[in-house]
């Protein structure tokens, strides 16, 4: 990769984490890639950490792309201490001896939760402005895929996506996606 713009510690970073890039699929070579990196070098750590931490829960099919938007959106990963790892969640993972019936009472409880973050109360009074962001007020997208991952759980949640369009998610063939405003 050639990023003679950079300067050494952001080809450090670069060089730390080729390996792991590579064996994800990512293409460094990628002129779109290049352009990112050294308009958005200010972020290049962290989004890397964030897009390993994504791939994590699965095969992407096109890596070089959330990379980008990782960089470029300034993703952060959860554990910033050391390159995240987040092993993929299957059945077994959500086998927690309680019975269909417990497990959607738990899921209809955070919903409840989710709802009540999510839905401002109106005031009498004209509140003072601030700076009100749609990320603030919507679940996480590792959150809703954790729970897309739970065979029961997943009917009710793509529900809930599907009524909650300002959360900014679309159900898509490859799974829970942000949608692009």
């Amino acid at each position: 990769m050639d990023l003679f713009e950079l300067d050494s510690s952001e080809i450090d970073v670069i060089t730390q984490y080729e390996s792991q890039l590579e064996k994800l699929g990512v293409n460094l070579d990628d002129e779109y890639l290049k352009e990112t990196i050294i308009a958005y070098s200010y972020n290049l750590e962290s989004g890397i950490q964030a897009f390993i931490e994504y791939s994590a829960k699965g095969k992407l099919e096109k890596p070089n792309q959330y990379l980008i938007k990782a960089i470029r959106n300034g993703w952060k990963p959860r554990n910033c201490m050391e390159a995240p790892v987040s092993p993929l969640l299957t059945d077994p993972d959500f086998d927690t001896e309680h019975n269909r019936q417990e497990r959607m009472e738990n899921y209809r409880q955070l919903c409840q939760i989710v709802k009540t973050n999510t839905q401002r109360t109106r005031k009498l009074t004209p509140p003072k402005r601030r700076n009100l962001s749609l990320i603030s007020t919507r679940p996480d997208l590792a959150t809703i895929n954790q729970f897309i991952a739970d065979p029961i759980l997943k009917p009710e949640m793509e529900k809930a996506i599907t009524q909650h369009p300002e959360w900014g998610y679309e159900i898509t063939p490859n799974g829970i996606e942000e949608i692009e405003f």
